[in-house]
């Protein structure tokens, strides 16, 4: 480590005299993911003990034709493959013996909270990149996503060449949040297709996006009559919707929202665990320095595009 942690670095650590010296993300001031996480709420998460986690889908049949003296033979398509291939983050800090020792205040010295700090940041930060780009294909944790497109597209497909994709096969739009979008992209997701060209069952129920939008989820939810009118009109979708904002979406986009069927929504956001945070403590012989470190093992990624529609606002 080219920049060890060291007496000469913080020599106020080491003069007496100060009433308080305090660290940033301890419980006096915490940071945003301590107290607002929804990597939970996002995933649904999985532990594996191989590289990678796989997962793969068939159409469903057709309908039944009118019996007319012998049967007529009924098909089903093949699907789409997709691997979610967790990966490796790991970091340590180097301190010089002489202010480990020398340190005459609680800083500095509890590195495994700290580390699990950092890492629950750096987690929750990436459940929050994975909707917020969901409109994009370059995917951080699946190597091979069959179809091809991104999860939020308007070029989603089937293999049953016996289907048109014309309709309810798109779930991307580039509408700004209001009353008036949100019973419209309701509708669509109503009129999802499967690989078979049949409706799906969705129930949209639940948006997400960022905190910028968060006072306008909760009038469409709370204004029980005259949304945005003088009518006063009883507002249907009053107490419809559960909804899920970040600070950390507002750092890729502070429009773009999204319409989400929660159920579903836990069955197709996967988060892999390959396992549980470790931590380490050292001395290194010839330096005599402290070495902390945290190795983890994660990734996520997405199964299926039905439950999401991603309005890529600019």
């Amino acid at each position: 480590m080219t920049n060890p942690i060291n007496q000469a670095r913080f020599p106020e650590l080491v003069r007496k005299g100060w009433d308080k010296v305090k660290q940033e993300a301890t419980d006096e001031y915490p940071e945003l993911h301590q107290k607002e996480t929804l990597k939970d709420a996002l995933y649904t998460e999985k532990k594996i003990d191989s590289a990678f986690y796989e997962e793969y889908g068939i159409s469903g049949m057709g309908d039944i034709p009118r019996f007319s003296g012998a049967l007529t033979q009924l098909d089903v398509s093949p699907g789409y493959g997709l691997r979610i291939e967790p990966a490796e983050f790991g970091a340590y800090v180097e301190i010089e013996r002489k202010i480990w020792h020398n340190n005459l205040y609680p800083v500095m010295k509890n590195w495994a909270t700290q580390f699990l700090t950092s890492n629950h940041r750096t987690k929750e930060k990436a459940a929050i990149k994975g909707y917020a780009r969901l409109n994009s294909a370059a995917f951080d944790f699946m190597p091979w996503n069959e179809e091809g497109v991104a999860i939020a597209s308007t070029a989603h497909t089937t293999k049953n060449t016996n289907v048109s994709t014309a309709t309810g096969f798109s779930n991307l739009g580039s509408s700004a949040f209001d009353p008036t979008v949100v019973e419209a992209t309701r509708i669509i997701m109503r009129g999802f297709r499967g690989l078979n060209g049949e409706i799906c069952y969705t129930n949209p129920d639940g948006f997400i996006g960022p905190t910028s939008l968060e006072k306008k989820f909760e009038e469409v939810n709370a204004t029980p009559k005259g949304l945005y009118s003088a009518e006063g009109t009883v507002n249907v979708q009053a107490g419809k919707w559960q909804y899920k904002t970040s600070q950390y979406f507002n750092d890729y986009s502070s429009k773009s929202w999204i319409m989400v069927d929660w159920m579903a929504l836990k069955r197709a956001a996967i988060w892999i665990s390959r396992m549980a945070p470790e931590d380490g403590a050292d001395v290194d012989f010839m330096t005599k320095r402290l070495k902390f470190s945290l190795f983890d093992w994660w990734g996520y990624g997405f199964t299926g595009w039905h439950p999401f529609y991603f309005h890529q606002v600019s």
